[in-house]
């Protein structure tokens, strides 16, 4: 589904080379790294945003990317904001939300409520809704639990189980070590390296902290 051969990526006095990563259908591609480490950058160059500056990347099917900073108008109501975003009618997203990837999300519960009302894993949650309406086979989430409560995080990790079970892909940048406790492969990076973690190795050990 996704293959990342000897890879180089810039991005300002940050770089990456030699990245050589394979994911197949069903599996989540963990990445994991410092702040300024290249997982962002890595996630949009996989969504085709940024160009490789050697090497190349194949993905099979279409992708959707889940950036960090959640593209929500905050005056809008959640269903509205899904609105600007799918070409779908609010009669056929109301019904998307009850099948079974969307539904783990729970979107449906506060639909209604406008965005600045909501809490930081009501809008995760509900922009993440706004990527899978279009049903991707590839899904990017750059620091999808970051600064979440509990509940919001084990719906996105319930949501991830489901979307993998179904046959998608998932890459997830992530500090979190419940999120990589449900990757297939985690990947370090650091100083311009991509290198998969040992398994057993723990994220605080590879972080070294």
């Amino acid at each position: 589904m996704v293959e990342i051969k000897d890879l180089t990526l810039n991005y300002k006095k940050s770089v990456l080379t030699g990245v050589n990563i394979t994911a197949d259908k069903g599996e989540c591609i963990g990445l994991l790294g410092l702040n300024g480490s290249g997982k962002s950058t890595l996630l949009t160059a996989i969504a085709g945003i940024k160009k490789p500056a050697a090497g190349t990347i194949k993905v099979g099917g279409k992708v959707g990317f889940v950036t960090q900073e959640n593209a929500l108008i905050e005056e809008l109501t959640g269903i509205d904001n899904l609105m600007m975003w799918s070409p779908l009618s609010k009669k056929d997203i109301l019904k998307a939300l009850t099948d079974s990837e969307a539904a783990v999300l729970k979107t449906r519960d506060f639909i209604d409520l406008k965005v600045r009302r909501m809490s930081g894993g009501m809008k995760k949650r509900l922009a993440i809704t706004s990527v899978i309406l279009e049903h991707p086979d590839v899904l990017l989430l750059d620091e999808p639990l970051a600064a979440l409560d509990i509940p919001a995080k084990k719906d996105i990790i319930s949501f991830i189980d489901t979307f993998k079970s179904g046959g998608g892909t998932v890459f997830v940048a992530s500090h979190s070590e419940d999120i990589f406790a449900h990757c297939d492969r985690v990947y370090y990076l650091h100083d311009g390296k991509c290198e998969q973690l040992p398994e057993g190795q723990s994220i605080a050990g590879a972080l070294n902290v």
